[in-house]
Order: structure tokens, then sequence, then C-alpha cells
């Protein structure tokens, strides 16, 4: 999972930043669209694509081909899923009031449509690519009583899914991020703020990003936009900035020896982290594909006592399958 011989990660020093990567612009955002809502025709497809294009020759290659189909099977979901639920103008500017995101999953209460979606990712997942693990999860899922998955959905939005379930909890996650995707594309981008956000958490469902993404343009360095790992909206956030915490004091940066287009952004306050991605380094990024294929930053990351939210879709039980 770790390269070799990237052990000897790069780090630069607290609030000294290597300037290559313009991070010296302290706290500085580019000109950009403030937020970013998903694009239901190609969200899951590129996404599909890029971990297919990543699984080859990887260490992973066997997990990175499994979550392919599954996000392949996301895509056909999605379509002519029924109409659910949204909230109206007086719903938003209540949630915008209490200083919370519109579709939260706590708040908002989710309709049977992504039990429809779970529904048809196990009938239209590949199962070749499954392990084992995943193979039984599928059957006791398409067996379950709705009460049962919805206990379930919550124990995963609560992030208390057991070990024992945390296969079943893949399929889960799957199925309500093709539900609050494709609520979240639905939204208009202006109720969700009109610059940089304050939060590191999304602004449409209030869930934490899965990686940031640096784009040239706007200013001599770009800017970053947070994705999020529950409704992939795309929020803009200011650089060399703390994504749990907020803290711009303190900051430094690891890396893989060679590797120019990603870095992890720790937060020596909260001892949280963040990865980052460098467009110009690597344009073909798609944020939650190439965390997955970055998990040996995370490896290494939390060697030194930084941690995350984790990806949605590593939760220690399906494993590669050997392919």
């Amino acid at each position: 999972m770790v390269p070799p011989g990237s052990r000897e990660a790069l780090s630069s020093g607290p609030n000294n930043p290597a300037s290559g990567f313009g991070e010296t612009t302290l706290g500085d955002v580019a000109q950009s669209d403030p937020v970013r809502l998903p694009d239901l025709v190609t969200v899951f497809s590129a996404r599909a694509e890029r971990l297919r294009a990543l699984a080859a020759g990887h260490e992973l290659e066997g997990f990175l081909r499994m979550v392919a189909a599954l996000v392949a099977a996301q895509h056909e979901a999605l379509a002519d899923l029924p109409p659910g639920s949204l909230p109206g103008p007086a719903e938003i500017a209540k949630a915008r009031l209490v200083q919370r995101s519109p579709l939260d999953p706590v708040t908002w209460p989710r309709d049977e449509s992504w039990r429809v979606a779970l529904r048809r990712l196990l009938e239209r997942i590949d199962d070749s690519v499954l392990p084992e693990p995943a193979r039984r999860a599928r059957t006791e899922l398409a067996a379950a009583s709705p009460a049962d998955l919805e206990a379930l959905a919550d124990r995963f939005l609560d992030g208390k899914v057991a070990a024992g379930e945390a296969a079943q909890a893949v399929f889960v996650a799957a199925a309500l991020q093709v539900a609050w995707t494709r609520m979240a594309a639905l939204l208009d981008a202006a109720d969700l703020g009109g610059s940089e956000a304050d939060s590191g958490q999304c602004p449409a469902c209030g869930s934490p990003p899965v990686a940031g993404l640096i784009s040239p343009g706007g200013t001599k360095f770009g800017h970053r936009h947070l994705h999020c790992s529950l409704c992939s909206t795309a929020w803009r956030y200011a650089r060399v900035r703390c994504v749990h915490c907020g803290s711009t004091d303190k900051i430094s940066f690891r890396q893989f020896a060679g590797t120019s287009y990603l870095r992890a952004e720790c937060c020596e306050q909260c001892h949280g982290y963040s990865k980052v991605f460098y467009l110009a380094g690597a344009r073909a990024i798609e944020a939650l594909a190439d965390d997955l294929a970055s998990l040996g930053l995370d490896v290494l990351v939390g060697e030194e006592g930084f941690s995350r939210v984790s990806n949605p879709f590593v939760l220690g039980v399906m494993e590669p399958s050997g392919d």
C-alpha cells in the first residue's frame, strides 16, 4: 500500500510550507465558483472510469476494481429514481438561520428513494469482482427488512458501524450517496452561500470532505475546492487552513518522496489532516477515486498521529479480491 521508498515522506515545517506549491499565500482564495453542484450525467461514470484507470497495476488493484464496479452500479441506479423530496425555500431559509446545511442527514428526513437505489445496486453490480465478504453482505442486504436497512443507514451516518456489518455498510453508503447526490444536484447553488466557506463541512449536506482539489487560475497559485464524501458537492475553501478546526496556525505538509501532485495538509493544533491534490500536476484526478488510490499516504500520516474521517468505502472488511 505504501510505495517502496516512500517512507521518506517529505514534510515542511509548521507555518513554513514549500513555496513551490504556492502555500505561502496563507488563507488566499482565488476567484472561482463558491459552490459546484454535482453533474448527474457524469459524476458516477467519471468516477468509475478514473477508478478503473487507477486500478491497472496498482497494489490495491482488486479493491479499486471492486469499488469501480460499485460506482458503475451507482450510475445505473441513479436513472429514474422515484422523485423523492427536497427542502423548499422556507426550509432552506430555516436551515441557514440555524447554520445547518439544508440536506443534513441529521435534520433532513430520508425518503425511500435511497432504498430503491440500494436494491438496484445489489441487482446490477458485477459480482465477479466482489470478495466473499461483499457477496455475503449483498445476499444479507437483499433479504433485510426496510426497518433493518434504515437502522443500518442511521448507524453509518452516525459513524457507529460495527466491524461485523462493515461490508453491508459499504453498499448502504453507496446507496445513500446516490440519493444525496441526486438531491444536491437539484438545489440552487445560490442558496448555499456566495463566497468561500467558513466551514470544512459540505454546505449542501454537512458531511466531511473526502479530499481537496487545487485548480490553476484566479490568482497565481489557484484555488482549492473541497469535495463532499456523501453528496459530491464541491465548495471553495481557503488554502492552508485546517478543514477540521479552521486553524491557519501550525499547518504542515507531508507527501511521498518524488510525488508532486498530492500532499497531506496536517494541523498541529487539532491533529487532523486532509488530502490536497494539485490538478496542474495530474489533471485527470477525481477526488474520491484518487483518495482511495492513495491510502498509503493515510498510513504514513496516521503513523505520525494525525487523523481524519475515512473515505466511506474504507471500512476494513471488503478486502481486495486477490486478482
